[in-house]
Formats: C-alpha cells, structure tokens, sequence
C-alpha cells in the first residue's frame, strides 16, 4: 500500500539519472513532499502533463514512512495549469513563479491546508483571467500574512493605535506601518491604490480580485520582494527572470 494517498499539487521537478524526475509535490494529507517519478522523461511517459508546476494530481506515494525521498506511483490529473500557461509568456513564467513562492514557504512534512486551499484558489482565477500582477501580488500577501510577516493594516507598529486612513507608512525598524506620530518613516509608502487593494486581497477570493491590477500599486512588487527576500535569506529565480523578460519586453 502506498505511504501516501493523497491531492496533490506539483511544485517543481528536476531530473535525475536519464530517465527520471524528482517531484516536490504539496500534499494535502502530509505538507511538501519529494518523490522519484521513475520513467517520467520521454514521448512514452505516463505522467504527461500532469507534472507541470502547479498541476493538481492524486498521488500514491511508496516508500518508508518518514524517508526524505518517496517513490511516485499512480498519478491521476485533476486540474491541469496547462491552459493558464499557455495564454502567453507571462502568465507561464507567473505560474511558474507562484510554484516557485509556495515550495519556498511551505515547510517539509507540514500539513498547510490553508496553503493548499491558496493554490487551489489561484489555479481557479486563472482560469478567469485575473490578471497575472495581481494574482502573483495575492499570493505574495497570503503567504507573508500565513507565516506571521505581513504587516498590521490596522495597527501602528510602534504605539499600536488605529492607523489612519491614507497610505501606509512603513517603519523598517518598527517592522510594520506607523502612524503620523511615529515617523518620520524608513521604507516605501504604499499609496492609497495599493492599501485598497492589500484589503481587497486579504477579504476576497483571487477571482474577485478587481481588473485590472491599479498602476498605482506597483510599489507593493518591491516592497513584498523585500520581505520575501528578508525571510527567505535569498532571492527566489522566478523573480530575476520575470524581471529581466520585463526589461526586455521595454526595450
């Protein structure tokens, strides 16, 4: 009997020997997982399509409980990403990217059910066209806010009042935004675009996001990056490749 049976989502592969792959999967029984997808390379591969990033599968997994490496057995496809990828270069390299972020934040062996219902939710809204910017911003807030890191909207970091309608102040020292009384301030300030659509986020499904993404809250793509990168201890790949495709693209 399989280790693990489970829904999965696949975060990322990597080849191994010539014919295979390790898989990182995000369980919704077991956390993040690794797997060897024997025979998964190649025109005559069982797995097909349903190891691309973000793809939602049910899983058995073989091996000994607790071992870091599993073996990847039945694999069956329940939602694919494929169709989102393929509507162009940015919304492949946002999916790619959003995988990216998950595998990050997700902890080994950890039962995250709140992160998996946040993929679930993304793959959904891709499907109605949200917008990669925001949805990529969406997820960006849901997994700092999970982990303990986003920032109070409502409360001054350093005397912890109400704060006041406006754009939010952040304190780098303070770790979070300040009130008026509390500057003067050391990070970015995030006009009042960019608070409206943090409480959008926070309150609503990526689906009901607004479209399209406000211009005036691009300021939250650095400032999240700055968190990521701060909790992290690097800088994620996804990130300067989108960045350079960006540069490019401006040219």
């Amino acid at each position: 009997m399989p280790v693990i049976s489970s829904d999965a989502f696949v975060l990322r592969t990597y080849e191994i020997g010539e014919t295979s792959k390790i898989v990182v999967l995000l369980t919704r029984e077991r956390g993040k997982v690794r797997a060897v997808a024997r025979g998964a390379r190649g025109q005559r591969s069982r797995y097909r399509s349903s190891l691309e990033p973000l793809s939602e599968v049910r899983v058995g997994l073989y091996g000994r409980q607790g071992a870091d490496l599993l073996r990847l057995g039945p694999c069956e496809l329940l939602k694919s990403a494929f169709r989102a990828s393929g509507r162009g270069l940015e919304a492949s390299l946002t999916l790619q990217y959003l995988a990216e972020l998950i595998d990050a934040f997700a902890q080994e062996g950890e039962t995250e059910e709140k992160v998996y219902r946040l993929a679930r939710a993304v793959i959904g809204a891709t499907e109605e066209d949200v917008s990669p910017v925001s949805l990529s911003r969406y997820v960006e807030a849901w997994l700092l806010r999970l982990h303990g890191i986003y920032p109070s909207l409502e409360q001054c970091a350093s005397c912890a009042r109400p704060l006041p309608a406006g754009p939010l102040l952040y304190h780098d020292a303070a770790r979070g935004f300040v009130c008026d009384d509390c500057g003067p301030v050391s990070g970015p300030v995030l006009p009042v675009a960019a608070r409206a659509f943090l409480i959008d986020a926070f309150l609503k499904g990526p689906s009901d996001l607004s479209k399209p993404f406000p211009t005036e809250a691009a300021v939250l793509e650095g400032f999240h990056h700055d968190l990521i990168t701060r909790h992290l201890e690097r800088a994620l790949r996804s990130q300067r490749v989108m960045r350079d495709v960006a540069r490019g693209g401006a040219k």
